[in-house]
């Protein structure tokens, strides 16, 4: 009877809820093969970067190293963390007093604070001048008030002549062996005559406190005050008349503004909430210790050996080291962490690890012990691929929305810089000495060959730039769609062309590696197989006996593309390896047989040149017969 012929219509689509799709956007069943692969080229990068570190551990890290431990103890008790009001528009709570960046200039503002009265009476009475300008409502009042005290410069008469003409509203005649006398600013010259006195007596005042002999320092003060908007300069004048009288706290305020340029009580909150083991451990033989440690927990996790553990602390010894310098900080330590945070999260051990191994052989012994010597279909399936995993699924997922939001947020950022609109910002990449190829003379003679022909300058110049643009801001979008392949080609081509230009090799590689998280699903599977021509092979073994059934389980193991077929045979009495050839071996012949032809073995053969491992291995792949029990001795007639 005719087969019925198969429908040619599509299948119904299956309604799903927006919850369940948002579940299964984010937590697709997934190949945890491609997530295995992202965590092997990690972990090599970030054992390779950490190796680096061993050479310099001192001076990156060490007590004394670049940036020293009492710099950071420092740094993560009193950093100042500022934020604007949550309810109200008006910043001016929050505001901070601000001395000079120059160190020269901070250095005179800030000894003019700690010389003034330690008694708060005598202090504010001291800055009741600048306290009076800085809460003018006229933005030009206090730089117009303070360039009139400036312009006094440092002589009594001179200052007495501006203070009269002040009190008295008159400007005196201009004397022949006198500058003329200016008349005082009008805000002044407004105030009744009693105000006018009480303005001549806050700038005697001021005036006494300032620095008499050192007149570089009085005149960097009196800038500072000038230069600061009305914001700062009223901060700074209320921290002035603020200083406690007692000598310990005013002192710690004042270091603290000269150390952070800030104040601790404008602050959110002072200090970091990291953690790092580098805070604690300055000994450098401890260090070195801790640091063979933190190598010895990546490469376990670059193999995958105890992947759920290691992964997590090979995450934290990472953010260690970031914690501890992070004035080294840039985009390889960023793009490390976000790898390893994920890869953390999914079960990034499920495939190409020892922990996949391990499970191989688990499940081999498993299904011996179920069937007496044959494996079950589902052993056999779980054998042939690891299951799709929705906790892979949901790393891979976070990688690629995380990438995405990386390239929206750098391509939007150039937008900003006006080299990106009208194409200088590649030239000026391809010409910088501090990173490109100028060292080398065939570079530089290229460059300047090509920027000669105008067009051709223009042209490259310019879709460079806005090739960028867009797979930058256009590929995030891109990438959902059939066009996926287009845009990892052109990513992983740019990339590579920043990677070779401007010597950022560590951070590029991440971010293709991030790239590989877009590939379909079984991709990396397909491409790692090694195909018909492999050399097959024929295990016999006893099903009956327990150390060969453990032996083929070994060796089931460790036969990631299914080359060695399993004869059981009840009358082995050791499992005995047959090649393609029909030679049949065991012991350490079979064990060098098992690493010449088997995939997976082949690269790690030179561990048989070891002594004792090839003897090791044929005890547990070739177990020797167990010997026959002697019979009893008769004993003796008594």
């Amino acid at each position: 009877m005719a087969s019925e012929a198969p429908s040619i219509t599509a299948p119904e689509p299956v309604y799903r809820t927006p919850w369940q799709r948002w579940v299964g956007f984010w937590f697709p069943a997934a190949d945890p093969t491609t997530l295995g692969f992202i965590r092997v080229t990690t972990g090599l990068l970030v054992l390779y970067i950490h190796i680096a570190y061993s050479i310099d551990l001192q001076q990156f890290f060490g007590k004394h190293g670049w940036y020293a431990a009492a710099y950071i103890e420092r740094e993560r008790h009193e950093y100042p963390w500022q934020v604007s009001p949550f309810w109200s528009w008006d910043p001016e709570s929050v505001v901070p007093a601000k001395v000079p960046e120059f160190p020269h200039r901070r250095k005179a503002v800030v000894d003019f604070i700690r010389a003034l009265p330690a008694d708060g009476a005598k202090r504010k009475a001291s800055l009741e001048f600048l306290r009076r300008v800085s809460d003018s409502d006229n933005p030009e009042a206090p730089v117009v008030a303070l360039n009139w005290f400036q312009d006094m410069r440092t002589f009594p008469e001179r200052r007495d002549r501006y203070l009269a003409a002040l009190v008295s509203g008159q400007v005196p005649a201009v004397q022949a062996d006198q500058p003329p006398t200016p008349a005082p600013p009008a805000f002044f010259a407004a105030l009744p005559v009693a105000e006018r006195e009480r303005v001549a007596n806050d700038v005697r005042a001021f005036w006494d406190v300032l620095p008499a002999r050192d007149t570089g320092a009085r005149a960097y003060v009196l800038n500072h005050f000038v230069e600061l908007g009305p914001e700062l300069r009223r901060a700074l004048v209320h921290f002035l008349y603020t200083l406690p009288d007692d000598p310990a706290e005013r002192e710690k305020k004042i270091e603290y503004l000269d150390y952070w340029n800030n104040e601790a009580d404008k602050a959110l909150r002072t200090g970091h909430k990291v953690f790092s083991v580098w805070f604690h451990v300055t000994d450098p033989t401890q260090m070195a210790l801790v640091h063979a440690c933190v190598l010895i927990a990546i490469l376990l996790f670059t193999i995958g050996l105890f992947t759920r553990v290691t992964s997590v602390l090979t995450w934290i010894a990472v953010v260690c080291y970031i914690h501890r310098s992070q004035q080294i900080l840039f985009g390889m330590d960023t793009m490390m962490n976000i790898l390893l945070f994920y890869l953390m999260v999914g079960n990034s051990g499920a495939a190409l690890s020892v922990d996949r191994l391990v499970a191989r052989y688990r499940a081999a012994r498993a299904g011996f012990a179920r069937s007496g010597g044959a494996l079950p279909p589902a052993t056999q399936a779980f054998l042939d691929a690891p299951p799709p995993s929705r906790s892979a699924g949901l790393a891979l997922r976070l990688i690629q929305v995380h990438f995405c939001f990386i390239y929206v947020a750098a391509g939007l950022s150039k937008l900003k810089g006006g080299a990106w609109w009208d194409g200088r910002a590649l030239w000026d990449v391809v010409v910088n000495p501090e990173f490109t190829l100028m060292q080398y003379e065939w570079y530089e003679k290229a460059l300047r060959a090509g920027a000669t022909i105008k067009p051709l300058y223009y042209a490259v110049t310019v879709l460079g730039v806005w090739g960028t643009l867009f797979i930058e801001i256009a590929g995030p979008f891109l990438l959902w769609t059939r066009l996926r392949w287009l845009i990892i080609l052109l990513a992983t081509a740019m990339h590579a062309f920043i990677a070779v230009l401007m010597g950022l090799n560590l951070f590029e590689l991440l971010m293709i590696i991030m790239l590989i998280a877009f590939l379909p699903d079984q991709v990396i599977r397909d491409r790692l197989r090694g195909g018909p021509a492999l050399p097959r092979l024929k295990l016999a073994f006893a099903p009956g006996s327990a150390t060969a059934t453990r032996a083929a389980a070994l060796a089931v193991a460790v036969d990631a593309e299914n080359q060695v077929a399993l004869v059981p045979d009840p009358g082995a009495t050791t499992p005995v390896l047959t090649d393609a050839q029909g030679a049949r071996t065991t012991g350490p012949h079979g064990v060098g047989a098992l690493f010449r032809s088997l995939r997976l073995l082949a690269p790690l053969s030179f561990v048989l040149w070891v002594p004792g491992v090839r003897g090791w291995l044929a005890r547990r792949l070739f177990p020797a017969p167990a010997a026959a029990p002697q019979p009893a001795a008769p004993t003796a007639a008594s």
